[in-house]
């Protein structure tokens, strides 16, 4: 089901929306809808990516606590690694 919005867009965009290519995007609510959609798959992939940072991030320090403590005995040397 549809929902009606009307919005106000600078003259800018509304330029780009007449200017879009109307064979892929038939009518302007296909345009807009296909952008809204690409921007909201942009921001789910910047949020897994910096979630991935910080696991990333996480694993580094683990692997830096290991390596110390495996170190103490000097069972694993210099070139630790799993």
């Amino acid at each position: 089901m549809a929902v009606q919005k009307h919005l106000r867009l600078p003259d800018e965009i509304a330029e780009q929306m007449e200017h879009r290519d109307k064979e892929k995007y038939p009518t302007e609510n296909a345009f807009v809808a296909a952008a809204i959609q690409k921007f909201s798959a942009q921001l789910e992939q910047e949020r897994v990516e910096k979630k991935l940072e910080r696991i990333q991030q996480e694993l580094t320090e683990l692997h830096a606590l290991c390596k110390k403590e495996f170190a103490v005995d000097d069972s694993y040397g210099e070139n630790f690694s799993y």
